[in-house]
């Protein structure tokens, strides 16, 4: 309520407090004897009818620490939503983030713990490490194509789409294989790998194998990146 508002709704209230007093008067003089003055009886119905104003006002909300409440719940809300990603796993929780931290800190860390991005950075440190030139795609617009590589064997460009659903432990069906087999003539690509941290449907690799897109798992780039550890101690 605005400060208008709340005058409005409290002197009413003051006023019936003042009349109450002056009705209640010969019991009041009753209880208390110095009463019988006028002076006395006025500053008493002067006092309740400011005491009772001052009460409702206060007690009454206040339009504008709504909007201020309202504003930091949605603050709040935002904040949350920016935290990192709580998932649980054999009956403890693990946070997920998927901010990007440092090269050198995600090739310590396991992969069970780091997010969707940094593990796409892994394995884009993985090819270049192995000299097959990659090149990131713009995030948002990949089409189903997170990496294209360069095959020295094959002297053709590779399309590779990753997933790490390590939150939820699912596994690539049909759908991705078939968005990335489309993914790759977008790209100019001949040649298509998926790599996925949890594995793939019967399916899928059904799919792949029709398609004739290679299906990895995470392994090998853990394993190399296990060497580059021990490399570094």
């Amino acid at each position: 309520m605005t400060d208008k508002q709340k005058q409005a709704f409290a002197g009413p209230l003051a006023g019936m407090a003042a009349i109450l007093v002056v009705i209640y008067q010969n019991e009041i003089r009753a209880l208390f004897p110095f009463f019988e003055n006028i002076i006395f009886l006025i500053g008493l119905t002067l006092f309740v009818a400011l005491l009772v104003y001052g009460i409702i006002f206060s007690l009454l909300p206040n339009k504008k620490n709504k909007k201020k409440q309202a504003a930091a719940k949605k603050s709040a809300t935002t904040n949350n939503k920016k935290k990192t990603n709580t998932t649980k796993k054999q009956g403890g929780s693990r946070s997920v983030s998927n901010s990007l931290r440092s090269d050198s800190e995600i090739l310590k860390l396991p992969i069970e713990v780091i997010g969707w991005k940094e593990f796409e950075r892994l394995c884009y440190l993985y090819y270049k490490a192995k000299g097959y030139k990659p090149e990131l795609t713009k995030e948002g617009a990949d089409g189903g194509v997170d990496l294209i590589v360069y095959d020295p064997k094959h002297k053709a460009k590779v399309a590779i789409q990753i997933k790490h659903w390590i939150d939820s432990g699912r596994q690539v069906s049909v759908k991705e294989i078939r968005e990335l087999d489309s993914a790759k003539k977008n790209h100019k690509c001949v040649l298509a790998d998926f790599i996925s941290s949890t594995g793939y449907t019967t399916a899928a690799m059904l799919e792949a194998d029709r398609t004739k897109i290679k299906c990895y798992s995470a392994d090998r780039i853990v394993a190399w990146k296990e060497k580059q550890l021990k490399k570094s101690v």
